[in-house]
């Protein structure tokens, strides 16, 4: 069967992936494309690896099969961190999964010092730990656990004085203790990276994994033969186990756009 039009799924604890999600309609317009926000158990960053683990499989199992998706984009780094290895395991289609950008934070520093911004879960995961050895041996890496960050972003709260507060105070060590390259760790947190590149000045580079994302999902898709035929604009839609209305509220506030929300009782 020909699933060339089938949609593409993405798949994040809440609506983080969104940061995501936009640079990959930007690169294929023509993608149907179905973005499952678990918002009614965001975050995940505090929860045990198991439950993660179990959850993350039984939603992309119902992507594939509920959703006809031909490719499952992972968007969220806690999700990689934990369940990565067990996903490969059991899907049929393409799997691409989000991780923190270490590798080009490590041939970008000057100071030899590099900060991780991310959940508590990634900061603690193995993926994270592996990659740190792999690519940043000689490199001073600070890992920053964001307790409760994702969620303000979640509930629309990114733009507020507190926020801001928050941000302050988590980078206010950094920048003394010359970092001079800043990882997004989490999809949620570019939605408030002018804020951090505000706090911390412009000498400071902030990086975050989209465009690398991306441009695999694009390989992928060309690798498999699985590029949209169509010619008109892909659908979006955005499903949920959480409140339709809230979901789209704060999606709206995320992307300035609206999209059209489902719930699922996944």
């Amino acid at each position: 069967m020909n699933n060339n039009n089938s949609p593409i799924g993405m798949i994040n604890s809440g609506l983080g992936g969104l940061s995501l999600f936009k640079h990959i309609r930007e690169a294929l317009p023509n993608e149907d494309i179905i973005y499952f926000a678990d918002s009614k158990y965001v975050p995940y960053g505090d929860r045990e690896s198991d439950w993660i683990v179990s959850r993350t499989t039984h939603l992309i199992s119902n992507l594939v099969t509920h959703g006809k998706c031909k490719a499952i984009v992972i968007a969220c780094n806690t999700m990689t961190a934990v369940a990565v290895e067990t996903i490969r395991a059991q899907i049929s289609v393409p799997l691409i999964a989000i991780e923190p950008a270490v590798k080009p934070a490590v041939a970008m520093t000057v100071s030899k010092h590099i900060a991780v911004l991310a959940t508590a879960t990634t900061v603690k995961g193995k993926n994270l730990k592996s990659l740190i050895e792999t690519y940043a041996q000689d490199i001073k890496v600070s890992l920053v656990p964001c307790i409760g960050l994702a969620e303000k972003i979640e509930t629309g709260k990114a733009h507020t004085a507190e926020v801001k507060d928050y941000l302050k105070n988590i980078l206010a060590p950094l920048v003394e203790q010359k970092v001079d390259t800043i990882i997004l760790g989490c999809t949620h947190y570019p939605f408030v990276s002018d804020t951090i590149q505000e706090i911390v000045g412009r000498d400071i580079q902030i990086i975050e994994p989209s465009e690398a994302v991306t441009a695999q999902l694009i390989r992928q898709l060309n690798q498999y033969h699985l590029n949209s035929e169509s010619p008109n604009e892909g659908n979006h839609i955005i499903w949920t186990s959480s409140d339709p209305l809230e979901v789209a509220d704060v999606t709206f506030s995320l992307l300035g756009k609206h999209l059209p929300v489902e719930t699922t009782d996944f």
